[in-house]
Order: C-alpha cells, then structure tokens, then sequence
C-alpha cells in the first residue's frame, strides 16, 4: 500500500494509517486488537476499520479472527524466502527497464538516495527514503499493478526488516547498494542495473535469513 492523498476512500487511508503504526511498532505484534479498540485509537467508526484489516490481512499484515478482532502478525523464514523470491523475478527486470528509458525521473531517483544519505541516523525516515527509491523504478515500468504488488510484498514483511537490518549492515552499506544501483540506470546500462538490483535484494535477504536462503540463488543464473 502507498501513500494515498485525500480522493482515495477513509478506509485506505485508515489502512496505511494501520500498516505504519504496525511498522513502527504502535502496534504490537502477536496482539489481537478488537475493530472497537482500534476506531477509538485512530478515530474512526466500525465499518471504515473493518475494510482497512482486510486490506491489511490481504497485505499478510494481520490475521482476522472472527468475532474478537485482527491479530497482528509477524514474519517467519518461509515469508521471507516467498517474498525475496518474488522480489528477486519483478525488480531486477524492472531496474533493468529503467536503465533503457529516456525520460527516467532520475532527479525521483537522486532525491531518494539523498533522503537515505540524510536519515542515516533516523531508521523510520531511512526506510521511508529507501521505499521511495524502489518506488521510482517499478512506476518507471508504466505498470501501476506491479508497483501496487511489491510494495504488498514489503509491507508483509517491513516489521521484520526494520528489526533486523539496522544491526546487521550500517546505512552505509545499504546506500552504497543502492547508489550502484543508480549509477547503473544513469548510465543506461540495463544489465548492470539488473545485476546490481539482484545483488542488492540477495544481501537483504542474506541477513534476513541468516544466509540460509539457497532456493533464492538461482534467480543470479
């Protein structure tokens, strides 16, 4: 789910509303939140919170549970690998096409990374800016489907990321994979984004998973 200005309906607003409190931990995970408590926390009535969680549970963010309310869930190993592997099949491709374009939003681009090289020191607005980077290249496909699926994808496991990735590679590390990235699109060279984009996303998932992600390695091949 993305960001939504005012046109879009109280429920998807309500939704992202929901999905950050679940990211920044507002809302905790393994606890079940009745439709009640959560219109009173966030002000609103039973029917616009209802269609939120399940937005969210389509996301894999929260698990209903009938008559008593939403559970927030959490990621395990095998979320993980589904995602990255699905990650790994649409944006490699889609950092390649965009390297191919003449008229990429490269100043998009630019002023995502020097979000990430700003926020270094602030892990919600790091994150924020990195989304943001990897945004600007699947809406460079011209495929809003594909840009409203990955970041699905993130969502469902985005409290699992922001837990783990902070202590297992420095900003620096990540902004470097990214700015590889970038060189590689400015460039217009369509393999080398597509290889730095696939190295990118196996580091992520690397840490993740410990290093035990060995089905992902073929999607290198």
């Amino acid at each position: 789910m993305e960001r939504l200005p005012k046109e879009h309906t109280k429920s998807e607003r309500l939704a992202v509303t929901v999905r950050d409190a679940i990211i920044s931990g507002e809302l905790a995970p393994g606890r079940l939140y009745s439709a009640q408590e959560l219109g009173e926390r966030f002000g609103a009535s039973r029917t616009p919170v209802r269609e939120a969680l399940l937005k969210l549970a389509d996301a894999g963010l929260v698990r209903i549970e009938r008559n008593r309310g939403a559970r927030i869930l959490t990621s395990n190993d095998q979320d993980i690998n589904e995602v990255f592997t699905l990650r790994l099949l649409l944006e490699p491709p889609a950092a390649g096409l965009a390297a191919q374009r003449q008229d990429f939003p490269v100043t998009d681009l630019d002023s995502a990374l020097a979000d990430m090289r700003a926020h270094q020191d602030d892990r919600e607005a790091f994150f924020a800016a990195d989304r943001a980077f990897h945004e600007v290249i699947l809406r460079a496909s011209g495929n809003r489907r594909l840009v409203a699926f990955v970041t699905g994808l993130r969502d469902a496991i985005s409290l699992q990321g922001r837990r783990t990735v902070p202590g297992g590679r420095s900003p620096l590390e990540i902004l470097a994979e990214h700015e590889a990235i970038a060189e590689a699109i400015r460039a217009g060279e369509r393999e080398v984004a597509t290889r730095a984009m696939r190295v990118h996303l196996l580091n992520t998932a690397d840490l993740l998973l410990a290093g035990d992600h060995d089905n992902l390695r073929e999607w290198l091949s």
